[in-house]
């Protein structure tokens, strides 16, 4: 089997691209699998340590852009489709997925071109532009979100959860699950996990910094790991040494199956890796969407969660270290509330969510 995968740029839309690769490769050891992706975007660094091929093309998302970027984008779209066209001519793949993003299209669109068999990946609760029109052309369109259903065809659109990393799936199972909703687990002491996303969120860092002078009087049953990111590491183990409490402090965590199995309550940013991690672990979470997110794209897919009971959102204009230890505090003090929500959280959780696409694409290409 020769697969392409296309798209990048950020985390989310490479991650579950990545995961989707390793469960093809699970299956099958001499599967090839080539990455496409833009110059300059994260794939550049991150998909050869994976050890995949990876092709680059020069273009440019068209959103956000005056009018004379976007007539360059469109441009260099146009030469990345005749070079994508010419690049499949010679790989003669058996199918191509599109991750998402602007650098997902000209190799889409050249594989519906050339009769190669297709499909898209959309993490988000709202679709980006680019698979909004690739899902007008594309064989099948996986989905994470429910919400997601009404943008694209029916008869082609699989809900199927967002794919995540084989080794926090192996670790998941490996350690049942987490804690039990409730502090049953690792450490008695009720677990706040905070983080906001690899590079950190100052934002989320600062009204967490904040909170802790608003549960001052719980704070002997509370223990916390933070994940700062970089920047935010120093600002905030200077405010944990001055208000003299113990945390772990992380710049950048590695074994964040780890860190989620040993907590009852996430705050974090609403994006979709992040959510499937959370909902993958039955964990309660206190979401604060990053509100320059395309199409604040991150807004709905926290209220998804809210919706369905399974997390609480505050919005980053209502942020303060009040509202977040108010939300914190409520699921301290009601047990009954965090099962719940923890429950309801777990409900969403779509581990195998590789396993299903890898199923359907397999069928799709007659291999099935």
């Amino acid at each position: 089997m020769k697969l392409v995968m296309a798209g990048g740029g950020t985390g989310g839309h490479l991650f579950p691209a990545l995961a989707l690769a390793e469960e093809f490769r699970r299956r099958d050891s001499s599967a090839e699998i080539i990455f496409v992706g833009a110059r300059g975007g994260l794939e550049e660094k991150v998909v050869p340590k994976y050890g995949y091929e990876l092709r680059l093309f020069n273009v440019e998302g068209i959103k956000r852009r005056s009018a004379a970027r976007r007539a360059v984008a469109v441009f260099k779209a146009a030469g990345a489709t005749l070079r994508a066209v010419s690049m499949l001519r010679a790989l003669k793949p058996d199918g191509v997925i599109g991750s998402g993003s602007y650098s997902s299209a000209p190799v889409v669109f050249a594989a519906r071109v050339l009769g190669i068999k297709t499909a898209i990946l959309e993490q988000n609760a709202l679709p980006g532009l680019t698979n909004k029109v690739l899902g007008r052309v594309v064989m099948k369109i996986y989905i994470a979100f429910p919400e997601a259903r009404g943008f694209f065809p029916a008869s082609r659109t699989v809900l199927s959860g967002n794919p995540l990393r084989r080794q926090l799936l192996e670790k998941l199972a490996a350690k049942g699950g987490g804690k039990d909703a409730g502090g049953n687990g690792r450490d008695e002491k009720f677990t706040v996990f905070v983080f906001g996303g690899s590079q950190g969120a100052t934002a989320i860092n600062a009204a967490f910094l904040d909170s802790l002078e608003y549960l001052a009087d719980i704070g002997a049953g509370i223990r916390i790991i933070h994940q700062t990111g970089e920047e935010g590491f120093h600002l905030a183990e200077a405010a944990y040494r001055r208000k003299k409490i113990k945390a772990g402090i992380y710049r950048f965590i590695d074994d964040m199956a780890g860190a989620y199995a040993a907590s009852d309550l996430v705050v974090c940013r609403a994006g979709a890796t992040s959510i499937a991690e959370i909902t993958a672990f039955g964990l309660a979470s206190v979401l604060v969407p990053y509100p320059f997110a395309a199409d604040d794209h991150q807004t709905v897919n926290a209220k998804s969660l809210e919706k369905a009971g399974a997390a609480t959102v505050v919005s980053q204009d209502k942020l303060t270290g009040r509202t977040l230890a108010d939300a914190i505090r409520r699921y301290y003090a009601d047990r009954a509330f965090l099962k719940s929500v923890s429950a309801a959280s777990r409900s969403l959780g779509r581990p195998d969510a590789a396993g299903i696409i890898a199923d359907d694409f397999t069928k799709v290409l007659g291999r099935g």
